[in-house]
Formats: structure tokens, sequence, C-alpha cells
């Protein structure tokens, strides 16, 4: 089950990464909920993170979500302890805001900010459906134990389904004000490799062949170089000689 939440969490990921500029390491801006839930599951932001989105994280929270917590007083102290120990990021507010729309703020605002793409970490539903609303930002929130991101919001769907159909019509209008496409040129069809065609030589057998003939007790007889000019039976002559 963890390997398949990994998988999903990096499919999501892969979306904002490629079409909305997310890069490693990840900024994650964590607000009062968030910590207090962290705190209530014994989940440590900063090793669980890293490890759930496979890659640096920088975690973030702001003065205006350090005020809520602060106001809140003991029951919230666990939580004001967390995050304390992160990072504060830059926000406007003074006299500090409600923590909902000091991060509502910080979103809208980081969609046209190329160096500062923050998702946002949070259990507040109402702010949760604020930040869908919006197009191109990531959410965490924490269930089951473990922190978990949420799917690609309804409206940053519509919003790559619209950008790819006007890529289709771009490319639509150049064709139409420059003329047909190129044609790809098709890569030849290398030849046969000619050794490979080739028929296999053949070894010629030798074979070896025997002056003289054999004759049925085994024995070899052979014909006597030389001597054609005697006579038949002759002393010199070309009689047969018998060899064992």
């Amino acid at each position: 089950m963890k390997q398949t939440r990994l998988r999903k969490a990096a499919k999501i990921l892969s979306k904002y990464k490629y079409n909305f500029g997310f890069n490693p390491p990840y900024q994650v801006i964590i607000d009062g909920t968030y910590a207090l839930e962290a705190r209530k599951e014994k989940i440590n932001l900063a090793e669980q993170l890293p490890k759930y989105l496979g890659a640096p994280v920088e975690i973030y929270t702001t003065k205006c979500c350090l005020d809520e917590l602060i106001k809140l007083g003991p029951l919230a102290y666990g939580g004001l302890n967390i995050a304390k120990l992160q990072l504060v990021a830059d926000c406007p507010h003074n006299p500090p805001r409600r923590a909902d729309q000091c991060l509502a703020h910080l979103a809208r605002r980081s969609k046209n900010d190329k160096k500062k793409k923050y998702m946002f970490a949070t259990q507040d539903q109402s702010l949760q459906n604020v930040l869908r609303a919006m197009v191109g930002i990531p959410i965490l929130y924490i269930a089951y134990k473990t922190v978990l991101l949420d799917p690609v919001s309804e409206a940053t769907n519509i919003a790559l389904k619209t950008s790819e159909g006007e890529l289709d019509t771009i490319k639509e209008l150049k064709k139409e004000l420059l003329g047909e496409e190129p044609v790809k040129k098709k890569r030849k069809k290398k030849g046969v490799n000619p050794l490979s065609c080739k028929k296999k030589s053949m070894k010629k057998s030798v074979v070896k062949v025997n002056d003289g003939t054999k004759t049925g007790n085994g024995k070899r007889r052979r014909r006597k170089k030389g001597g054609e000019g005697g006579g038949e039976g002759g002393d010199g002559g070309g009689g047969e000689k018998m060899e064992s």
C-alpha cells in the first residue's frame, strides 16, 4: 500500500512539475490546523514530507499562522511548537490576518511567481476548497495517520485541457498560413547484408586412391613400376608382385 501511495503522489506531482514549474526543493507552507494534526498523529514533518514527495522539502509557516496559534491558547501549544520550528514565509499582512486569508493571498501571488511556488498544507476544508478553485495549487493534508497530496483539482484539469486545445489551434493556424506541414523524410530501409546471403562454400573432400587392389586373402597386389619393355612372365618383365 505504501508503494501505491508514493506512486500516486509522484503521478500528481508530475503534472504540477511539467505544467506549473514546481521543482525541488519543494516549498510547503503549513498552517495551524496542519501543525496540530501532525502533533496529534505524532508525524515528523521534516522526515515524512521529503519521503512522501520524493525530494528535499523546505517547510514554512507565516506570521499570521503563528499569531492565530498563539491566540488559541494552551490547547494549541503543541501545534505552536511545531510551527515555530519551520521557516517563516514573507507575508505582507500587518496587522496579521486570519490564517486562511493569509494563505489564500500567498496562493494567488505564487501563481505568477517563478521562484516562490508554494504547496499548501492545511486541514481547513473551507481553505482547501478556496485553493482547489485556483489553477495549479498543490494541497497537502493528513489522513489515516499519514501525509497525503490532494488529487489535481477540476479547475486545474480544465486549464490543462484548455491549454492543450489552444496549442492544437495554433498548429492549425500555422498550417493554414504557411501551407502544408513538411513531410518527414522516411528512413530508407537498409539493404540485406550480402554476406548473410552468400552461399556456404562446400569443403572439397579428398579421396585417397590406392594404386593396387586387394586379393581374396587380404593381400594387396600392385603393379611393379618400370619394366614396361619385358614380356609376359619374363624375369625383368612387368609381372605382378605379391605383397604380404
